[in-house]
């Protein structure tokens, strides 16, 4: 952890003196990880995001999320007869998002994710496992769809070719992948409006893959 001297965290957080005294007052938690090693406080680097209002914002955001998603996973869980149940149970590899640079519908983007698992299932054959669940979505800004997806790659060896290849195949547009958490509830997160018709699919290779289990 990196620490710096009153007047240089002044400066970081450019805030007065008294009200940096006046914030560790009142966070005597944070106040403990301050040091004094030399009769001279030194205040850790990273405490400066407290002082920047637009951050403490932008992580109070991102916390109401993830908060906001894990009650959607308990609810959903709760439910042994869901579809979204179902899902959770399985392993996934990878979460990705494909944001269209064409204005496609919804039948384009159901076509696109078909073609996608059609190009790795030719590719790759019976040397993995492969499965695939994709959502299609309306943009909220803008006209067009996109997809979310997670993808289960059974042989880990294979991992990040995939996901190269995957992203080869959408070069024209924007991907967006992390490796799947399923604490963060993204498959409830894709299924949250009722599914119907060409707005999801579930695809997969389980019957035909021959697959080493030490591989998964």
């Amino acid at each position: 952890m990196k620490y710096e001297d009153l007047k240089k965290f002044t400066i970081s957080t450019k805030a007065s003196k008294s009200t940096i005294y006046r914030f560790y007052k009142k966070n005597e938690d944070l106040f403990s990880e301050t040091k004094k090693p030399n009769g001279k406080r030194l205040f850790p680097s990273d405490h400066a995001r407290y002082f920047d209002s637009e951050m403490m914002f932008d992580e109070n955001k991102v916390l109401r999320q993830e908060n906001q998603s894990m009650r959607n996973l308990i609810d959903c869980l709760a439910d042994k007869e869901s579809l979204q149940h179902t899902f959770w149970q399985m392993g996934w590899s990878f979460f990705f998002t494909v944001a269209y640079k064409a204005e496609r519908n919804k039948t384009s983007c159901f076509k696109q994710m078909h073609g996608l698992y059609d190009y790795l299932s030719k590719k790759y054959q019976d040397s993995t496992e492969l499965r695939l669940f994709f959502t299609t979505e309306p943009f909220a800004n803008r006209s067009g769809h996109h997809n979310h997806f997670v993808i289960h790659i059974g042989n880990k060896k294979l991992h990040e070719q995939i996901v190269t290849d995957i992203q080869q195949y959408f070069n024209y547009d924007r991907t967006d992948v992390s490796i799947y958490d399923r604490y963060k509830a993204g498959l409830f997160y894709m299924s949250k409006e009722k599914l119907n018709g060409e707005d999801w699919d579930f695809i997969s290779n389980t019957a035909n893959t021959k697959e080493d289990e030490s591989q998964a």
